[in-house]
């Protein structure tokens, strides 16, 4: 439903270019002439190159602004080939691909370890030494003249566009390779990738604790993203038969990204939609003389404030609100346990055996000793609590164990390895799971999704098998729906599947946080303050939850304030304060200790009461 706009759209758009050239033949007039039909064509090979900026902008989270130098890089390896290699049609177009492509990785290698506008700026940079290489290096690129003389494409025998009708198919196969790009976009954003692409733009933190290798997707995201661009790049320079640095300036990059944020980024059909109004209205507007660039942004600028998302984007936004209106949800209880949950919380490990082990683990941010020394058993099918007032470094422990911090000093062993220094997605991989204190969802993603997120490093369906669709691919998506949809029963979500997440309450985004954690199938769950903002029910019910899932065969670590629910739900508790153990033992002789005591309420008496936090 949230995506029946953009086809609707997408199917018109494409039915209205594939009779396009023979409008003429129903009218009774010379409609399009070659010129008309050479504006359509250059049109759908700028859309071509706007899909894969919308990956990279739209999905990724990454604004590029040196989209037009991978597109001239195409148009010239293109150019170049045919022209001084002798390099037929279709493998020219193939390395116009794959050239671009590799350049992307490697651009993207370095920069995407920044965001914002030190991204802007890099990749900005990158498109003006492009340019510039091209008009200074005039032995090899022909500066300012330009590459000329390139052959016409042939396939087949026949060389497209030296008739008309060679030139219909030169069109039917630029039109193809849009629909395909169409194609590839769709199946890339329905599966683990674009899914881990979107995480990653969303929440680092929570992507990588997912077993998401954040600088990897990114890197895939760009790389396809310039793959794109380098095809647009080919198909325009065996449209023109001619290309120079002009066509590829950094102009021509604004451009790009405005068809992708008026069509709607983040949507299938938006830098389609996008590119077709923008290059008509360019078309239209050329008559307005000087007034021309005034006329562009005040259209630009009218869109953006009428449908702030975009055309498309809007236009779902509209059709998921009438939806929602009519839909009624109900919350589950929850736990709910549900036939088929043993993939999650069937364990392996012996009873008793230590699952995570601390030894002298100290963490310090320059003269500030946030952790001083800890030492931690915890047992394979336990719940272990971990507790002491504000900033004892509860916390700080939990994220050296996730990875997210090494170790000043110390070791930490799970399963019996020691992984100081392994990153947070290797962990994940290895059944590190984890929530965090301030809820870390991917807001504009569905709740079903922010499920199949957790899922991610379950899936061994390979690129090429996701785009392609294979049955590996198949199963594996079928599998992870209905094991996401038990999940979702198992904490009474059910009913939510299709909201997005930041809209839920912020008691069922904590639910959410937990279903998404056991959707990696960890051996070890790591809760930060899971109880944080629940009422007493839901407290009662998340107690039953832990409880489940350590009898199950689960290692569980509990980071917490309510000394009620420790007590009721601990089988071993270990007290820090000012970064230091000050107790470990079983909750009973915890909450009569007088250290223990003393660091919450001074000379109280420990009540089994909340702890303020």
């Amino acid at each position: 439903m949230r995506g029946r706009a953009g086809l609707v759209l997408l199917l018109l758009l494409a039915a209205a270019l594939a009779v396009f050239p023979w409008v003429g033949d129903v009218i009774g007039e010379r409609f399009p002439t070659s010129y008309e039909l050479r504006l359509v064509m250059r049109a759908m090979i700028l859309a071509i190159v706007a899909i894969g900026l919308n990956i990279l902008v739209g999905y990724a989270g990454l604004v590029s602004l040196g989209q037009a130098a991978l597109y001239g890089l195409g148009a010239h390896v293109a150019a170049l080939l045919a022209l001084r290699a002798g390099f037929p049609f279709m493998a020219a177009l193939a390395f116009s691909v794959l050239i671009p492509a590799a350049v992307g990785a490697m651009l993207a290698f370095p920069t995407v370890r920044v965001r914002g506008v030190y991204l802007a700026v890099i990749t900005i940079a990158f498109g003006l030494v492009f340019v510039n290489i091209l008009r200074e290096w005039v032995g090899f690129t022909g500066g300012a003249s330009g590459l000329v003389g390139i052959p016409r494409p042939t396939i087949l025998g026949e060389r497209l566009g030296a008739t008309r009708a060679l030139n219909f198919n030169y069109y039917y196969l630029i039109l193809l390779f849009l629909l395909a790009a169409v194609g590839v976009q769709a199946a890339l954003v329905r599966s683990r990738y674009g899914r881990a692409m979107r995480a990653a733009a969303q929440s680092e933190n929570a992507a990588r604790a997912l077993g998401i290798n954040v600088v990897a997707i990114r890197t895939l995201a760009f790389s396809i993203s310039a793959g794109f661009a380098g095809l647009g790049g080919a198909l325009f320079t065996n449209l023109a038969l001619f290309v120079n640095y002009e066509t590829f300036t950094f102009t021509t990059s604004i451009e790009l990204l405005l068809m992708v944020i008026l069509g709607g980024s983040g949507t299938l059909a938006g830098p389609v939609v996008g590119t077709a109004v923008l290059f008509s209205a360019t078309q239209f507007l050329q008559g307005l003389g000087q007034w021309q660039t005034f006329g562009y942004g005040v259209l630009l600028a009218l869109v953006l404030f009428v449908l702030p998302r975009g055309i498309v984007g809007s236009l779902q936004r509209l059709m998921h609100r009438s939806v929602a209106a009519e839909t009624s949800r109900e919350t589950g209880h929850w736990p709910n346990w549900v036939e088929g949950l043993g993939p999650v919380t069937a364990r392996h490990d012996d009873a008793g055996q230590s699952t995570l082990l601390a030894r002298d683990v100290t963490l310090r941010f320059g003269g500030l000793t946030a952790v001083n020394a800890v030492n931690m058993d915890v047992r394979a099918g336990t719940v272990h609590a971990l507790i002491g007032p504000n900033g004892a470094g509860k916390s700080s422990m939990l994220n050296v164990v996730s990875g997210f911090y090494r170790a000043t000093s110390g070791e930490v062993s799970v399963f019996g390895e020691n992984v100081g220094g392994l990153p947070p997605y290797v962990l994940a991989r290895r059944g590190i799971a984890r929530t965090f204190q301030n809820t870390e969802l991917f807001g504009q993603m569905t709740v079903l999704e922010n499920v199949l997120v957790g899922q991610h490093p379950h899936f061994r369906a390979t690129f090429a098998e996701t785009v392609l669709r294979l049955p590996r691919f198949r199963r594996e998506e079928r599998a992870a729906l209905a094991e996401a949809r038990r999940l979702l029963d198992f904490v009474g979500l059910s009913g939510f599947a299709g909201e997005e997440a930041r809209n839920l309450p912020f008691g069922h985004q904590r639910r959410l946080e937990i279903a998404r954690a056991l959707a990696l199938r960890p051996k070890l769950l790591l809760l930060d303050e899971p109880a944080a903002g629940l009422t007493h029910g839901e407290i009662e019910d998340l107690v039953a939850l832990i409880r489940g899932l350590a009898d199950r065969g689960m290692t569980v670590v509990l980071v917490e304030h309510h000394v009620d629910m420790i007590m009721a739900v601990s089988d071993r508790v270990t007290v820090l304060d000012y970064g230091e153990v000050i107790a470990d033992g079983p909750p009973s002789a915890i909450q009569s200790n007088p250290k223990v005591i003393e660091a919450y309420f001074g000379n109280a008496k420990l009540p089994g009461v909340a702890v303020p936090a």
